[in-house]
């Protein structure tokens, strides 16, 4: 027993001797970069006394999409996952994020509540997105053997999605719609401009949204 308990001795102290010997790596800073869709959102405050109040659905979204990394399109059926590039935040509640700020800058409209929704509050309408392209289109970039003075190549933003408006106990479709919206000039190595890109499409989408909303109402009055 004496034996055994020196051995273990021994070996708890070759244990210290050897964690104090390793050295842990240092950790390196992270190259990815993370971005936030809603950058052009001014800080207005206005907020609308009276107009419709509207429920924004959980958006469906292609799984290609539902990703962290932004996705960029370099042909009919090639696709790119940006390794170094991605949302700060899951894509889907991103989009109703900034719909319903945009939503809300409308005239016509008082407010527009993302789900989870409050309990007991009501709505005139229900959105709901159906998310076909969000991402940007265009070449490869110039590889890294490639001098420094070769220009970048551009391409444009894309925006497709679909929405569906149903009445107030969101069973009852009102009206259907698709907004297709792109900005050209997108350098593609440039993924805060490109992002700055998809949110004026996002505003382009408000605006349709609150454009159908305002025909049917005045075809109900």
């Amino acid at each position: 027993m004496r034996r055994i308990g020196l051995c273990l001795f021994a070996a708890a102290l070759m244990g210290l001797f050897l964690v104090g010997c390793v050295q842990l790596p240092t950790p390196r800073p992270s190259n990815t970069s993370y971005y936030l869709l809603g950058s052009d959102l001014s800080a207005d405050t206005t907020v609308e006394m009276s107009g419709l109040r509207l429920g924004l659905r959980k958006p469906r979204l292609p799984e290609y999409l539902d990703t962290p990394t932004i996705v960029t399109r370099r042909g009919p059926n090639e696709i790119h996952f940006a390794e170094f590039h991605r949302w700060g935040e899951d894509l889907g509640p991103a989009l109703n994020r900034v719909l319903a700020l945009n939503l809300e800058k409308q005239s016509g409209i008082q407010s527009a509540e993302v789900v989870p929704w409050p309990r007991g509050v009501g709505f005139d309408y229900v959105v709901q997105l159906r998310v076909l392209r969000f991402e940007g289109v265009g070449p490869a970039p110039p590889g890294p053997d490639v001098d420094d003075d070769v220009p970048i190549p551009e391409g444009h933003s894309q925006m497709i999605i679909g929405w569906t408006v149903f009445g107030t106990e969101g069973d009852t479709v009102r009206t259907r719609g698709i907004t297709r919206h792109r900005e050209d000039g997108w350098p593609v190595t440039d993924f805060a401009d490109l992002v700055a890109k998809l949110d004026t499409s996002l505003v382009v989408l408000a605006e349709d949204i609150r454009d159908r909303l305002q025909t049917l109402e005045r075809k109900e009055q």
